[in-house]
């Protein structure tokens, strides 16, 4: 859709088996992707018997941006918020809560189910946003992948390059190798997102994504990804030291693992270093941890 077209989306669905949200439970809505940005709404029950509601939009992009929204939500067909402004960014929240108290549970007719409808217009957008189903991106694939009811339009050959699933995947071995259409099954469209977002250079690593970064690198056999999440963790994170190493024994990270090591000193908590489970680690793992143990007495 050109700039100069309004922006506007309708976010609606029903929560079921109201009768049974309890204190501290947490409800959540689909994720949607509109205009190249990730949306969803949560309930939260809690300890008052009242609603706690988060609508949230999620970009991945680098570099600051913002997104300057009017909207209605309505509650079981019911006007619960009309003509809010809100803006959602980079520095800003990410989300913007509504509370329904106890009261508002039977004004609105919340009982087995309930209906949240935002109606979303979106006023300004600025920074970068990139998406794998707009017109640019149709235009420059050969083939899309379905993650739920995401479409990711990406080019064979160049997913091929950075990931063996696929380059085997789009091989003459594979029925789908002939198909324009894809289906990837058990995969987070946010998270796949942001993997794509990886290989084709338009997003970073950060706290909030390398683990699920790792996991999809792994899957899909992506080196390039891989040796990102690990110059991330080795340079940049602030991660516990803990979760790095096992981090880097989980997915024979060799580098982030020798670099653990090495900076392994007498006020190293070597007890939160064991696994629950021995047998997570090898034989040399335990070698090596010892030996650190050892002479860090010294």
């Amino acid at each position: 859709m050109s700039d100069d077209k309004e922006k506007k989306f309708v976010y609606k669905h029903v929560f079921e088996d109201m009768r049974n949200f309890c204190c501290d439970d947490l409800l959540r809505g689909p994720v949607e992707k509109h205009f190249g940005v990730f949306w969803q709404v949560d309930l939260y029950k809690d300890e008052y018997d009242g609603i706690i509601a988060h609508f949230k939009c999620e970009s991945f992009q680098t570099g600051d941006w913002s997104i300057n929204t009017t909207y209605d939500l309505f509650v079981n067909g019911k006007p619960f918020r009309i003509g809010k402004n809100f803006g959602f960014g980079q520095s800003r929240s990410p989300y913007d809560r509504w509370d329904l108290f106890k009261n508002d549970i039977q004004k609105y007719g919340i009982d087995d189910s309930a209906t949240f409808e935002v109606c979303v217009k979106i006023d300004k957008m600025t920074g970068l946003f990139r998406d794998f189903d707009d017109y640019f991106a149709k235009e420059s694939s050969d083939v899309v992948l379905t993650v739920g009811d995401h479409k990711f339009h990406v080019y064979k050959n160049y997913l091929s390059l950075h990931s063996t699933y696929f380059k085997s995947l789009f091989s003459a071995n594979f029925a789908e190798s002939e198909k324009s259409i894809i289906e990837l099954k058990d995969i987070d469209p946010k998270e796949f997102h942001t993997f794509l977002g990886i290989i084709y250079g338009f997003l970073v690593v950060e706290e909030s994504n390398v683990e699920h970064l790792l996991k999809l690198a792994d899957f899909f056999d992506a080196k390039i990804v891989m040796e990102r999440c690990e110059q991330f963790l080795m340079k940049i994170s602030i991660n516990d030291f803990v979760d790095k190493f096992q981090l880097s024994l989980k997915y024979k990270l060799d580098n982030l693992k020798n670099k653990c090591l090495s900076e392994m000193n007498k006020n190293t908590d070597f007890a939160r270093l064991a696994p629950w489970n021995c047998n997570e680690y090898s034989a040399e793992i335990w070698k090596e941890l010892y030996l650190k143990a050892v002479s860090s007495l010294k």
